[in-house]
């Protein structure tokens, strides 16, 4: 089969690989289309964990090809997170947190490719009717559950999202539909800024065009950079929470907060680290046919088209993807 190969950090290439053997736990799946991800390009520069060489991919949906479990032709997604369920963290129901822990695309190899060999247990169904591009979105949805799970929002709750790519974009449309609160999007490329006003009607701000002195209950920051955080670090309000969901390099740091702040008006800073049993929760919505989430596909090609992607030679409008025609 043919695949994305990440030999190490800055070295990828496609190139042809034996098939996959599942053991005797494991469903053999066909790609059928994967999401790229912020994580990926990250995976490619070795900017965060991973184990080389590789075949990256995590935000996979795929047919059964061979199982013990599954109906050969069933439409599936994979949750990428495996535990190792003994360390202390699992112990403690804390598995996103595994000492241990192991993920499809990360530290296993992942979808971008033709086939995919893995656990039944990271294995969750889909009704047949659900499309490609929408289905790519179940692993970044479950995430985003976590994100406010941990958020606690209440729906009068106002909220600013930093960013206006696919992950912002999700926490919006989930929020336009849950709460009543002010919601603003905030985003500094100009032509993201109209194309969402556009196609999706949201609140929508360049930072250097808000002087509103009003400031939010809960902020999620999702742009993944240190000019995000400090955007929201200044726009929380006195009690209010940061959701820190964007993913920074590994070792960058900011300056720009300060603790006497944190401290005497009792903002709450949080991490949200990926989907600790929140994949059922993803699988449903989308299985629900409720929300269109395939429109934040605007880029999408085959295995060399999106090995573009990741490397960053090239850039998605909003999100890329991995179709398997």
């Amino acid at each position: 089969m043919r695949a994305i190969f990440i030999e190490k950090p800055h070295e990828i290439k496609v190139i042809k690989v034996l098939d996959p053997i599942p053991k005797g736990n494991e469903s053999l799946i066909k790609v059928l289309g994967c999401g790229v991800c912020g994580t990926d390009s990250k995976i490619y520069k070795g900017e965060t964990l991973a184990s080389y060489p590789l075949i990256p991919g995590h935000e996979i949906v795929g047919e059964i090809v061979e199982s013990k479990k599954f109906e050969k032709g069933t439409k599936v997604t994979i949750d990428p997170n495996k535990p190792c369920g003994v360390c202390e963290y699992c112990r403690e129901g804390k598995i996103h947190l595994c000492m241990n822990l192991q993920a499809v695309g990360v530290n296993r190899d992942g979808g971008f490719a033709e086939l995919l060999s893995v656990p039944n247990d990271l294995i969750y169904e889909f009704n047949k009717d659900i499309s490609i591009k929408n289905a790519i979105f179940a692993e970044p949805l479950s995430c985003i559950i976590h994100g406010l799970d941990l958020s606690n929002f209440s729906y009068t709750d106002d909220i600013a999202i930093i960013g206006g790519g696919a992950i912002g974009l999700i926490f919006s449309i989930l929020f336009n539909r849950f709460s009543i609160g002010g919601k603003l999007i905030f985003e500094i490329s100009q032509e993201k800024i109209d194309f969402i006003k556009n196609e999706f009607h949201f609140p929508i701000s360049h930072p250097e065009n808000f002087n509103d002195n009003h400031n939010f209950d809960i902020v999620f920051e999702c742009s993944g950079s240190l000019t995000g955080l400090e955007l929201a670090y200044s726009l929380v309000k006195k009690g209010g929470k940061i959701i820190d969901f964007g993913v920074t390099p590994k070792g960058m740091k900011t300056r720009e907060l300060e603790p006497f702040q944190i401290y005497s008006q009792e903002i709450t800073l949080i991490g949200s680290y990926i989907n600790p049993f929140t994949m059922q929760r993803a699988v449903k919505i989308i299985n629900s046919n409720e929300f269109n989430f395939e429109k934040l596909v605007t880029d999408e090609g085959d295995l060399d088209e999106v090995k573009e992607y990741i490397s960053a030679n090239k850039k998605p409008f909003l999100k890329a993807a991995y179709v398997n025609k």
